[in-house]
């Protein structure tokens, strides 16, 4: 009865866990969108977007691990300059995603680089999860914008998150958060596997549902 109870306990604060962190992974610099934007050659448009249902998680294996990445991809209806404001703005994210807690910008790093510290909570408040992160600079590749956010210290294990925007035609961007959280608890390689791939599907729907609302309650 002990052992069921404990892996019960576990499986539920990983589940909780994951959401939360995967919440945080978009804690970017807050630099002004012009700064990073290209000119619009360099993002290739699609004929149209595609339909705005929610995304499929995919898994992005480690090499030399059971582990893998959680990635998910969605298309927002939205300019790209829009989706990279509230990217940047993660003041905002404890307005909307689901457990965020706190963010603080710790200024520059290395190469220009942000230090990012975040805080979130599990389990009514009994867990506490803080990390410090460097977010890199933007870079561009095939006209697609990355954000690169790499763990520093923390109370977890390990922490890694990217999110990547690309332009599909002047009204609606294409999102894509790639995420790897793993906590000190010591669980299978299969949970934290299904966490970190539900988490980056919720990460991608919540800023969507972020950004359309924005746009609906700025027209009116």
């Amino acid at each position: 009865m002990t052992q069921r109870m404990h892996h019960a306990t576990g499986r539920r604060q990983v589940r909780t866990l994951g959401a939360l962190m995967i919440a945080a992974t978009a804690f970017v610099v807050p630099a002004s969108a012009s700064a990073d934007a290209p000119t619009a050659s360099r993002g290739p448009a699609a004929a149209s977007p595609a339909p705005a249902v929610d995304p499929v998680a995919e898994a992005v294996p480690i090499q030399g691990s059971d582990l893998v990445r959680g990635k998910a991809k969605i298309v927002v209806h939205a300019p790209m300059h829009l989706v990279r404001q509230r990217i940047l703005a993660f003041n905002e994210y404890a307005e909307f995603m689901p457990h965020y807690n706190r963010s603080k910008d710790l200024g520059r790093g290395k190469n220009g680089s942000r230090n990012v510290y975040m805080e979130v909570y599990a389990l009514r408040g009994a867990a506490r999860m803080w990390a410090r992160m460097s977010v890199a600079k933007a870079q561009w590749s095939n006209g697609v914008q990355t954000y690169d956010v790499s763990f520093i210290e923390g109370n977890v294990r390990d922490f890694h998150a990217t999110w990547r925007m690309r332009q599909v035609d002047p009204a609606h961007t294409e999102l894509e958060l790639e995420v790897f959280l793993q906590p000190k608890l010591p669980l299978p390689a299969s949970l934290l596997n299904r966490e970190n791939m539900e988490g980056a599907v919720k990460g991608v729907v919540a800023m969507r549902n972020r950004i359309e609302q924005s746009r609906q309650v700025a027209r009116r």
